[in-house]
C-alpha cells in the first residue's frame, strides 16, 4: 500500500499542473498531464497597506520577514500612518513568520486600490543575502491593453520571496493599496514525510483575457 499511495503523490507532484505557467522554459513540463487535471490553481496571499493619513507615505514595506517579523502591528516597520493586514485566516504576522520556513516563488502579482493611480506606483522588490549582498529590482506596473477598469493593475514578473525579500512603494493619501500574491512554486519541507518532493508547483490563474503566443499555442 505504501508503493501505491508514494506512487500517486509522485503522479500528482510532476504531472498535476500540466498546463503550467506561459514563462515556463522547459516546453515538455508536464506535457502528458491526464485528462483528470488534478491540479491545484494558484491561490494568492493577499496583503492590504493602508495609510490614515491625508499625506503620502514613501518608503512602505511589506514582506521583509527577518524584521517586519519582529515589528510591532499593524505598522510592522512602517510609519504610524501605516497598517498592514493580510486577508483570510492567517494573519500578516503569521505569513510573515511562514515565510521563514516555506520560502515561494511569485509568478503574479495583482495589484488592487479604489485610489486608481496606486495600483501603478513603482514596487520595489529588494533582496538580500546573509553575506550582505542586495539586488534590488524596481517594477513599474502598466495597464493591461485588454483592461476595462480603474484601479486595478497585473504584474507578470517572477521573483523568490525569503526572509530577506521585501518590496517597498509609495501609498497614496488616505488609500489601501491590496497586493495579491500568486505563487508559481513554494517549498514545504514537511511533504517530504509522505514521499513527496519538498516543492510544490501550481497552475497558472487566468487574471487576463490578453492572449499571448508561449511558441506553442496561445495562453490567457
Amino acid at each position: 500500500m505504501n508503493y501505491f499511495t508514494q506512487a500517486e503523490n509522485f503522479a500528482n507532484e510532476n504531472f498535476s499542473n500540466y498546463d503550467g505557467w506561459s514563462n515556463f522554459t522547459e516546453d515538455y513540463n508536464y506535457a502528458d498531464g491526464g485528462s483528470e487535471a488534478t491540479a491545484l490553481s494558484s491561490l494568492p496571499f493577499v496583503i492590504n497597506i493602508a495609510n490614515s493619513t491625508t499625506t503620502d507615505v514613501a518608503n512602505v514595506v511589506f514582506l521583509n520577514a527577518n524584521l517586519a517579523g519582529n515589528a510591532t502591528a499593524p505598522a510592522f516597520g512602517n510609519a504610524a500612518a501605516i497598517t498592514v493586514t493580510m486577508d483570510g485566516t492567517i494573519t500578516y504576522a503569521e505569513f510573515l513568520q511562514n515565510i521563514k520556513s516555506s520560502p515561494f516563488k511569485v509568478g503574479e502579482m495583482y495589484l488592487q486600490s479604489s485610489n486608481s493611480l496606486q495600483p501603478f506606483k513603482t514596487l520595489t522588490i529588494i533582496n538580500r543575502e546573509a553575506n550582505g549582498r542586495k539586488v534590488e529590482l524596481p517594477i513599474n506596473p502598466r495597464l493591461d491593453p485588454m483592461q476595462n477598469q480603474a484601479g486595478v493593475s497585473i504584474v507578470k514578473v517572477e521573483f523568490t520571496v525569503d526572509a530577506f525579500t521585501s518590496i517597498s512603494t509609495l501609498i497614496l493619501a488616505s488609500a489601501t493599496l491590496t497586493v495579491s500574491l500568486y505563487p508559481k512554486e513554494q517549498i514545504n519541507v514537511a511533504r517530504s514525510l509522505s514521499g513527496q518532493t519538498v516543492s510544490k508547483a501550481y497552475s497558472r490563474p487566468n487574471l487576463s483575457q490578453l492572449q499571448v503566443p508561449n511558441g506553442r499555442n496561445l495562453v490567457g
